[in-house]
């Protein structure tokens, strides 16, 4: 076998994702008729392949199920011991392995915990390696109760964290600690303060994430411009700083001052690992650091270096420490990454070759690796982060050549600055002048038409059509010589938009609050939006779950009433990018000062705002909306005037209530019969002075949703609103309990 790398890496990827779903009893019933029937075939000569290879391939498949089943296993046991909901406790920890500063906060981290602490109650006596009992609410963490939202459980289990402590005080138990923590800890702060000294604030806070991988000083609105122009990988320490920095350092000492093979390489791997004790350690960081290190010995022994091979060396170094890492993104996308570029590209290429180079092949190489890139990774950057930055090839065409200047620059400025050399002044502009110019050709990026488009995340069918289509264009590209079919690929993408969504409401998980979602038809529709426990709602939640949809445009957004629980992401979201057309207001709003923010921020982005009130009508195409609430009357109980509507959609009835009390349920009662409806949005998040039990007689809802918060003060839901409705006959929901409820119209 030319390269058993891969049948290693093979086994190891398929033994963890076997072990993560499937228990040890049924993997070995499932793996019984495959692993004998290839054994026969093997014996009996039938098929030829070396029995070493089978042996190799079963022997990590074991090793590495074994392994992510004990990772599973330790994450059960560490919950059950140190998660207790009622109450808050101590917990021991005995070995601080990280600290970290964001915002008015001090995170530490031990093994399988994160831990909260205000910075106003810390004193300094913490360091890397002590043992620490901290006091405070040991949490579970949890997925995201909402589509699109960010998946802390994932993102930590890759961590080896499984529980987060948000601690009230905290004592040092024992002051001994780890000498080498403690320096990188310390010398990563020193750096940081030198940059501080040399860089204004924003410029300081990008080269810190460049450079230090420190990201908690990070301008987030020149994040933000960078993601969403797809060079946001500049910002994180990835294998292209890792590479750049290792590559020129062994270039500069075996061919600029002419050191040995044996010396240019050992010093470039020891820098290497110094390096990646101080920046972290990111998956990205280890895989360019092993991969360097494969290069190195290579060119020691006078090999050939294999990339394929050392990528899957990696891989299984990688997924041996740390299991649940293959599941996270940073590893996805970096090994998605340079396998699209080593693998993928450099063998369409190898076989587009031509014998003679000139000015148009290279301008042609360089055009297929930086699309080829973009349109092989598309999937997984949909499925994360469901936008797709058009100029994003053009983008990085030119700002990844100039990331080396950035990065040599702000070493040698830095460098400067700590040996009191008065030139780091003027270098450092070299960094400054970049960093600037990036700034502007994504402004300039943003300005141009389809900038940005909107997909949200694809469906897995959809993934493996696209791929299925990419390989046919490739295989007819090289067997038919036509370079006409690798363009057929740029169009290929929209194979992943949304062109067929489902008819579906989601009451959202927003806390002590109100969000809910419509899709009928062409429509998107928002009913409320707003949350007093999440303060980011907008930012954090409807958003990413907006995008997730892959909506850019709300045609209809419903605001029941100006409590803050209901409006605070809409309020963000008119300051957002995603439009929305039409705002409604319940009638006394024309003259409520409450409201002015709202009217505000809408007159800003050219939002038409509507009045409703009883017996208005909305009709289009299999959306009929009946206001049945607020009258005309003034009401100085703002939860009084909450628009109250029947939404009618493919032979179903929705009732949504806002938080009217039971003398608005009375009043409306008074106007007539309502009518049977299939699902009710319980009024003011299961209040006991809302649900009267006439009114839930009369819609008698076959099911009922309340949303409110998990610990909430307000006492919601009350006993006597669910006593009301369970006797009534009516399947409660809640999204305190159950995060998004989904429900399909048709």
């Amino acid at each position: 076998m030319k390269r058993p790398c891969v049948l290693i890496v093979t086994a190891c990827l398929l033994g963890e994702l076997m072990g993560c779903y499937i228990s040890i009893l049924k993997l070995g019933m499932i793996c019984v008729i495959p692993v004998s029937v290839c054994l026969i075939l093997v014996f009996k000569k039938i098929i030829q392949i070396k029995k070493i290879y089978i042996f190799i391939f079963f022997t990590f498949f074991i090793i590495f199920t074994l392994r992510i089943k004990y990772e599973i296993r330790f994450e059960r046991e560490f919950v059950s011991q140190n998660v207790d909901n009622k109450k808050e406790n101590k917990y021991v920890c005995k070995n601080i392995k990280s600290i970290g500063f964001k915002d008015d906060m001090v995170i530490f981290t031990s093994r399988g915990m994160i831990y909260y602490l205000d910075a106003n109650k810390f004193y300094g006596d913490i360091s890397i390696g002590n043992s620490v009992n901290f006091y405070g609410k040991v949490e579970e963490i949890k997925s995201n109760p909402n589509p699109g939202e960010f998946d802390a459980k994932n993102y930590y289990r890759t961590k080896g964290i499984y529980c987060k402590m948000t601690v009230k005080k905290y004592t040092v138990t024992d002051k001994s600690c780890d000498l080498i923590g403690c320096f990188f800890f310390n010398l990563r702060q020193y750096l940081s303060k030198r940059i501080e000294s040399i860089f204004d604030e924003k410029t300081a806070g990008l080269i810190k994430a460049i450079l230090l991988g420190v990201r908690a000083d990070l301008d987030k609105d020149v994040y933000k411009m960078y993601q969403k122009n797809g060079i946001a990988h500049l910002l994180a320490i990835s294998g292209l700083h890792v590479s750049l920095l290792g590559i020129g350092l062994y270039k500069l000492l075996r061919k600029i001052l002419q050191r040995s093979f044996l010396f240019s390489a050992g010093f470039a791997s020891i820098f290497l690992l110094f390096y990646g004790l101080l920046v972290g350690d990111g998956v990205s960081i280890a895989r360019a650091g092993v991969m360097l290190v494969l290069y190195f010995i290579a060119e020691v022994l006078g090999r050939s270096y294999c990339l394929i091979s050392a990528l899957c060396i990696s891989a299984v170094i990688i997924c041996l420490i740390s299991p649940f890492e293959v599941f996270g993104l940073s590893f996805q996308l970096s090994f998605g990454a340079v396998l699209s570029l080593g693998g993928v590209l450099s063998f369409v290429l190898k076989k587009l070759k031509k014998e003679k180079k000139n000015f148009g092949e290279k301008v042609f190489e360089v055009m297929l690796v930086s699309i080829g890139v973009q349109i092989l990774t598309l999937p997984l950057i949909l499925y994360y982060f469901y936008t797709f930055p058009v100029y994003a090839f053009l983008l990085n065409i030119v700002v990844i050549p100039l990331m080396s200047l950035v990065l040599y620059s702000s070493i040698l400025s830095l460098v400067f600055n700590i040996v009191g050399v008065f030139l780091y002044k003027y270098i450092s502009l070299i960094a400054l002048g970049i960093l600037n110019f990036y700034e502007f050709i994504c402004a300039a990026a943003s300005h141009l038409p389809m900038h940005r488009i909107i997909f949200g995340r694809p469906d897995i069918i959809q993934i493996f059509i696209y791929y299925t289509v990419l390989t046919v264009l490739a295989a007819l590209t090289i067997f038919k010589k036509k370079r006409f079919f690798l363009l057929l690929c740029i169009p290929s993408v929209f194979i992943l938009f949304p062109f067929f969504k489902r008819d579906e409401v989601i009451y959202l998980d927003v806390g002590q609050g109100d969000g809910i979602y419509m899709h009928i038809d062409d429509n998107d529709i928002l009913i409320d939006c707003g949350s007093t426990s999440k303060l980011s709602l907008g930012e954090y939640t409807m958003e990413p779950f907006l995008l997730y949809k892959g909506v850019d445009d709300i045609e209809m957004s419903f605001v029941t009433h100006s409590d803050i629980d209901h409006i605070s992401g809409v309020l963000y979201l008119l300051e957002s990018d995603i439009r929305i057309e039409n705002l409604y207001l319940p009638y006394q709003a024309m003259n409520d000062a409450s409201y002015d923010e709202l009217k505000q921020k809408a007159a800003n982005c050219g939002t038409n705002v509507v009045y409703l009130s009883r017996g208005n009508h909305l009709n289009l195409g299999h959306l009929r909306i009946e206001c049945l609430w607020p009258d005309k009357k003034p009401k100085e109980n703002v939860n009084e005037q909450s628009q109250t509507f029947i939404v009618e959609a493919f032979d179903k009835r929705l009732l949504f209530t806002g938080d009217i009390g039971r003398s608005s349920e009375e009043s409306i009662l008074k106007y007539g019969d309502i009518g049977k409806v299939d699902i009710l949005k319980v009024a003011h998040h299961g209040s006991k002075n809302s649900s009267l039990k006439a009114f839930i007689e009369n819609v008698s809802p076959t099911y009922a949703v309340i949303s409110y918060g998990k610990n909430n003060h307000y006492g919601h839901p009350s006993d006597e609103t669910l006593k009301t409705l369970k006797e009534n006959g009516c399947t409660i929901y809640e999204t305190a309990k159950m995060g998004a409820i989904e429900v399909k119209l048709r």
